[in-house]
């Protein structure tokens, strides 16, 4: 484990290098935080409706943190490739399996912090505009549950797509087409099934599920 954390610390810091990438992950979420400002305090004057778009921010910011996984897991292995540098990583001393494990572990921290300080910043002008006394505390900690499993599964989906593809832009493409395909599912079932615990629950055991799998193949084909 020490050596895959030791991949995650050097895949963090090659991100870290260019501060122009940071640009989308502040960017969407603060616009989003900025909208969602002007809607309580500008637009709706009734707390119960204020809460209802604070829900629906709450979820949308779980899929925009999720979705800054695209472009980092795109480059996991795929920009190896390109690089030419795949054997040099295959060549390191830690299990080739494990290697999956380190470069979700290298993406996995950027759309969690995102996500979670975006919808930490709209609950606390929830709190600020006094609708958060009209939530159901499920309603507002299921999408703080979201973000991190959400997160996970579209860093090991877009790592796996990543391992299975030639170039960057190939494994950008295909991972953004299953986002925009798992984009409606996640929105419609967060609305629908709000004060559903059970439900909620059963929506985050599938995403651990599909995160399992992910690992899963992608541990296999590394062997």
């Amino acid at each position: 484990m020490k050596q895959v954390m030791r991949l995650a610390r050097h895949e963090w810091s090659l991100v870290m290098r260019d501060p122009r990438f940071f640009i989308p992950f502040v960017a969407v979420p603060l616009i989003l935080i900025v909208l969602h400002g002007i809607s309580l305090f500008a637009v709706s004057g009734d707390p119960v409706q204020g809460w209802t778009l604070t829900r629906t921010f709450l979820a949308v910011l779980s899929l925009v943190g999720a979705s800054l996984a695209v472009p980092l897991g795109a480059d996991a292995f795929a920009g190896e490739k390109e690089r030419h540098s795949w054997e040099t990583l295959l060549c390191l001393p830690l299990p080739r399996n494990q290697l999956f494990i380190g470069k979700v572990l290298g993406v996995l921290p950027f759309p969690l912090k995102a996500g979670w300080v975006g919808q930490i910043l709209v609950l606390c002008l929830a709190g600020w505009n006094g609708c958060l006394r009209f939530a159901e505390p499920m309603e507002w900690i299921f999408p703080l549950l979201l973000t991190p499993i959400l997160s996970l599964f579209f860093c090991a989906l877009s790592v796996l797509i990543s391992l299975r593809s030639d170039t960057v832009r190939g494994a950008a493409q295909l991972t953004g087409l299953s986002l925009l395909i798992l984009f409606p599912v996640v929105i419609v079932g967060t609305q629908a099934w709000s004060g559903h615990p059970v439900y909620l629950m059963y929506l985050l055991l599938g995403l651990l599920a599909g995160a399992g799998v992910c690992f899963g193949m992608g541990m296999k084909q590394l062997q």
